[in-house]
């Protein structure tokens, strides 16, 4: 016989917290804060409240499952992500479930649902379309880790962010200490934060040179190497003259390099090109890329560990951000300096 006198409305009332917590806490499904924890728990001391779990469910562990949602399955900056992730969540008996969202918002919020239906225990996303209101929103009833989602603010959601602003800006910077003046950009998805935080560094560099920036040097390539060559084909048909070229991922600058070799435009002679990412491949590109290395596999550790972090298994105490130090310039055979060819044809 149930002696309970107290309702469930009245335990999420007296520890301020809501029916959907409370029944996470008790179903031991989800995330439910400890300072939320330690309410219920006084709540249900003070007004005497006893739950009556299943005996299935009093026996129910944690779901060792990690929901991934990756943009695309091509994109080797996810894939390294990938591999930190697979390897620091192996530490805590985590095994990530993986799902491609393909830039697509309602294809992610079709796949967030199947990983909630898996009994996922938390959700990674990596890039994609999902709003700022609608991860909020997914975040009632899960703890989300994003990676490259700078504007989110939630105590369950932890943004995990590169510094793409600095590396923008260091791509550019670059050029310009070579002597370039005339540079153009070909961004990634203009909706992406990474992309518009690289074109941030871009403008930024730009104006500190004093340069103003044509429109028509600006062009989208939307991350693979498909879209750099097209992109690249649109800067060339605008007949604007420019001598080098920031591109917003490795892949986008691979197209990009083809196009150039396909209207008879040597790189570097004629243009320089610098890249983002450090894509395995870039050193054995023709020419060697220059570009700007993140740490791929290091940001998916970190994420990881943020993962474990909120569901109590692990003491995190870094930040969410990694600093400007996490991203740098590699240079290799891309670039040349202006006036350079001409003094060493001499």
């Amino acid at each position: 016989m149930n002696t309970n006198k107290s309702t469930l409305e009245d335990i999420a009332k007296a520890a301020t917290v809501s029916i959907s917590t409370l029944s996470r806490y008790l179903n031991r499904r989800g995330y439910v804060s400890k300072d939320k924890q330690k309410r219920i728990q006084e709540a249900m001391k003070s007004l005497n409240y006893q739950p009556r779990y299943k005996a299935s469910s009093q026996k129910k562990e944690r779901s060792s499952l990690i929901g991934i949602i990756i943009p695309y399955a091509l994109c080797p900056h996810s894939n390294a992500i990938l591999a930190g992730l697979e390897s620091e969540l192996s530490q805590f008996n985590l095994v990530p479930l993986v799902t491609i969202g393909n830039w697509n918002n309602l294809t992610e919020n079709s796949r967030f649902e199947t990983l909630q239906k898996q009994n996922v225990a938390a959700m990674v996303i990596i890039g994609g379309s999902l709003t700022p209101i609608q991860l909020q929103s997914l975040a009632v009833d899960i703890p989300i880790v994003t990676i490259g989602n700078y504007d989110i603010e939630h105590a369950n959601i932890i943004n995990i962010k590169t510094n793409n602003f600095v590396g923008g800006y260091m791509a550019t910077n670059h050029l310009l200490r070579l002597g370039h003046s005339q540079i153009a950009h070909i961004t990634g998805i203009s909706f992406q934060s990474d992309s518009k935080q690289r074109q941030l560094g871009f403008q930024e560099a730009m104006k500190k040179a004093g340069l103003t920036i044509s429109p028509d040097l600006i062009a989208s390539g939307q991350f693979d190497v498909a879209g750099g060559e097209r992109a690249m084909e649109k800067l060339l048909s605008s007949k604007i003259h420019f001598t080098a070229v920031f591109v917003a991922n490795d892949q986008m600058a691979f197209g990009a390099i083809t196009a150039l070799s396909k209207a008879g435009i040597d790189v570097p002679e004629q243009v320089s090109v610098v890249g983002f990412d450090d894509h395995e491949v870039s050193n054995a590109f023709s020419p060697a890329l220059t570009t700007i290395k993140q740490p791929s596999e290091s940001i998916g550790r970190a994420a990881a560990l943020k993962v474990a972090n909120q569901l109590n298994i692990y003491c995190d105490k870094l930040g969410q951000e990694c600093g400007s130090e996490s991203v740098s310039l590699i240079v290799r055979e891309s670039c040349l300096a202006i006036g350079q060819e001409s003094l060493e044809s001499l």
